[in-house]
């Protein structure tokens, strides 16, 4: 007879075992799932945390799960990894490195092509024709804020470098006297009774005087000051750019002298006035000054200040900007400070030689005086508007002209031209291939101008 194996029921033994094998299958099925959770996650980090800079799935699609953003790694102090903003951050600032390099790269070269010109010698000078520019006869031409200013005893004539005309006038003049400060310039017949005012552009005013014209002196703001000569009496009246009549004062030849110069300052306000006189039987001269803004206006007749000086001549007066007047004489360079209402004197160098000439220019002054070592012909003694000396040049080419521009003075005559950095270092000496009448200098050695044989020119330095 068979045995016969009856199999327990689900609450026996074999039910038991039954569980026990599920048991294993979902600890096999939840290990599985973990070496793929810790897969995924190693794979997560990987990208997000190697040098390529791709984001993962979830950055590329903009749909991240949350289970995703719990899953995302962390970094030591328990912060989300954040390696793509890192590398953001890193390209950025390799950006900004390369535009700071760059930038110091570019002012390197330039400082050096700076230099290079700024220590460059030049040996020859090209001119070529740009324009005719007919000069009349018995007329002169002079150097106007960089245009060429021709006046004459019919008419005067403005025209920029390239000969373009800018404005003309006509006039009947015998003898014609100019002012020029700045891109403002007046002109007047000595001894008539019309001042005609320009500026480079166009001509801004005429003024009529009552008294004949004995010197006119323009600002560089457009205000022209008139000594007007009435026998025994001197007559010194300030006008407007526009022609109108701002102040006037009245000076007697008795008690101030004789007016030899008169200065402006820039704004139009203050105005100086060099008088010679004879007082106990020796010369005495004047600084006076005058201020026709609102603080000067408790002074009696504007005066605020007055300076005297015995056995002495100054012909020369002139503004260094609103803040600094100087003035020489035969022996004496003086400047004063000019910046309150009443002047100061603050400078006082006496000379030792004899004076040959005065050149201003903005707030910088050469005084030009024969070179007594005998090394040079002429010695130029630069100052700036403190009134201490900056530089001196030598030369010895016999001058026309004298002129200091920017940072650099240029002297010429018809057939040589000599240009000197105000320190005193030559750039130029050389001749032209013809008759230079007047020298247009510009800020940059790549601007010079001339008037030659009724024609205007460019010139290049080589």
């Amino acid at each position: 007879m068979a045995k016969v194996e009856q199999f327990p029921d689900q609450t026996g033994e074999n039910n038991r075992t039954e569980d026990i094998t599920k048991q294993k299958t979902r600890d096999m099925s939840e290990d599985i799932k973990r070496i793929r959770e810790t897969v995924r996650s190693d794979e997560t980090q990987k990208w997000q945390g190697t040098d390529t800079g791709l984001p993962d799935d979830s950055l590329l699609m903009g749909s991240g799960t949350k289970e995703q953003e719990k899953e995302k790694p962390k970094t030591p102090s328990g912060a989300p990894n954040r390696g793509y903003e890192e590398q953001i951050r890193i390209h950025r600032e390799r950006i900004r490195y390369y535009r700071i390099l760059g930038a110091v790269s570019a002012l390197v070269v330039i400082a050096l092509i700076a230099l290079f010109f700024a220590s460059r010698h030049y040996n020859r000078a090209e001119i070529t024709k740009v324009r005719d520019f007919v000069a009349e006869e018995g007329s002169a031409c002079v150097n106007f804020g960089g245009h060429v200013l021709q006046y004459g005893p019919n008419g005067a004539t403005c025209a920029n470098t390239n000969g373009r005309v800018k404005w003309s006038i006509t006039y009947e003049m015998d003898q014609p006297i100019v002012s020029i400060s700045g891109k403002v310039a007046a002109i007047a017949d000595y001894g008539g009774r019309t001042i005609y005012v320009m500026n480079t552009k166009k001509q801004l005013c005429t003024i009529s005087t009552s008294l004949p014209i004995h010197k006119v002196c323009a600002s560089e703001s457009g205000e022209v000051a008139a000594v007007l000569d009435d026998k025994t009496t001197t007559w010194i009246r300030l006008y407007s750019k526009e022609g109108k009549e701002i102040a006037y004062f009245i000076r007697s030849m008795e008690e101030n002298g004789y007016p030899m110069d008169v200065a402006v300052s820039p704004n139009g306000k203050t105005v100086c006035v060099s008088s010679l006189k004879l007082k106990d039987g020796s010369v005495v001269s004047n600084l006076s000054f005058y201020n026709f803004g609102k603080a000067g206006q408790k002074y009696d007749q504007h005066m605020v200040g007055n300076f005297e000086y015995e056995k002495e001549v100054f012909p020369y007066v002139r503004f260094m900007g609103n803040g600094a007047c100087c003035a020489a004489s035969d022996s004496r360079f003086v400047v004063f400070d000019t910046s309150g209402t009443e002047p100061k004197n603050s400078i006082n160098n006496m000379l030792t030689e004899n004076l040959q000439g005065v050149f201003r220019s903005g707030d910088r002054i050469g005084l030009l005086f024969t070179d007594l070592t005998r090394e040079y012909l002429y010695r130029l003694d630069l100052y700036g508007k403190n009134g201490k000396k900056e530089a001196s040049i030598g030369f010895t080419m016999a001058y026309n002209d004298l002129q200091i521009c920017g940072s650099r003075v240029y002297i010429n005559n018809e057939q040589t031209m000599q240009i000197y950095t105000l320190s005193g270092r030559e750039i130029f000496n050389g001749g032209f291939d013809r008759a230079v009448k007047v020298l247009i200098p510009s800020r940059t050695l790549w601007g010079l101008s001339a008037v030659s044989e009724n024609e205007i020119d460019k010139i290049k330095l080589r």
